[in-house]
C-alpha cells in the first residue's frame, strides 16, 4: 500500500474527516486514482460521489452551480458524498468565487476533494480550507525512448538554436497530435533526469498543462521552445 493510501484509510478510520481536502501534485492519474481509493475507504456508495471536471478550459460558474445542487442536501444512501473536483486550479475567478461560498456552508456528511497540479492557481481563500495531501514526483525510473533521439539533441542545444529553428521544431511538435501529450511527458523526464535541469522540466510541463486545457496548440509550443532556449542559453 503507498503511503497516501495509508493516509488516507487513518483519516477514515479516525472518524475526523475534514470537509475538503486539495490533492496536490504533479499530472498524471495518481491524484484521481487516490480520490477514488478515498471514496471507496469512506465507504461510498455511487450514488454518493460526484466528480465533475473542466467543460473547455477553464471551470465556469455554471458549472459550480450544478454542483452545488448535486451536494446541497448531503449523502443520500451512506454517512458521505464525496464531490471530486478534476483540475480544481482551473477555476475561473467568478465560479472560484461561487465555489468558495459552497466550501463555507457545505451540507452535512459532504466532503470535496480538489485535484491539482499548481496550487498557485487556487485562491488562497479557498487553499485555507482544504487539508493539503501533496503528491510527489513518481518514482519510477525514466528510459530514454530510441524514438526521440533526435529531438532530445534538439532540446539538449536549444540554446544554440535560432528563432527560425525554434520555430520549426514547435511546427513538428504541433504534427505529433496523437501522441503530443506522451511525447512531452518523455521530454520532461529527459531535461529532468538526464540533463538535471528542473526549471526546463517545468516549462515544459507548463505547456502541457495548457495545451490540455485546449489553448492553441501552436502558440503554446512556440512559447515553450523560446523559453527552453533562453533557459539553456544559460547554461551552454
Amino acid at each position: 500500500m503507498s503511503r497516501v493510501e495509508n493516509i488516507l484509510k487513518g483519516i477514515a478510520k479516525s472518524d475526523r474527516v475534514a470537509g475538503a481536502y486539495l490533492f496536490l501534485g504533479p499530472p498524471g492519474p495518481e491524484k484521481k486514482e487516490a480520490a477514488e481509493f478515498f471514496t471507496g475507504v469512506l465507504g461510498c456508495p455511487k450514488q454518493d460521489v460526484v466528480s465533475v471536471a473542466p467543460s473547455g478550459a477553464t471551470f465556469k460558474i455554471d458549472q459550480v452551480r450544478e454542483l452545488q445542487e448535486w451536494t446541497k442536501y448531503g449523502p443520500s444512501a451512506g454517512k458521505y458524498l464525496i464531490a471530486i473536483v478534476d483540475q480544481a486550479d482551473a477555476l475561473t475567478d467568478q465560479a472560484a468565487a461561487a465555489f468558495l461560498k459552497t466550501l463555507e456552508e457545505p451540507a452535512p456528511g459532504v466532503v470535496f476533494v480538489l485535484l491539482a497540479d499548481r496550487e498557485d492557481k487556487i485562491p488562497a481563500t479557498i487553499l485555507s480550507r482544504c487539508q493539503r495531501l501533496i503528491f510527489p514526483e513518481s518514482r519510477q525510473q525514466w528510459q530514454p525512448q530510441p524514438a526521440n533521439s533526435q529531438l532530445y539533441g534538439e532540446i539538449k542545444g536549444i540554446g544554440k538554436s535560432s528563432r527560425l529553428e525554434l520555430f520549426k521544431l514547435a511546427a513538428r511538435l504541433e504534427k505529433e497530435k496523437e501522441r503530443l501529450e506522451e511525447l512531452l511527458y518523455d521530454l520532461a523526464h529527459y531535461v529532468r533526469h538526464e540533463l538535471l535541469d528542473i526549471g526546463a522540466a517545468r516549462v515544459i510541463l507548463e505547456a502541457l498543462y495548457r495545451l490540455k486545457r485546449r489553448a492553441n496548440a501552436r502558440l503554446v509550443l512556440d512559447l515553450m521552445c523560446l523559453k527552453l532556449a533562453k533557459a539553456g542559453g544559460k547554461n551552454v
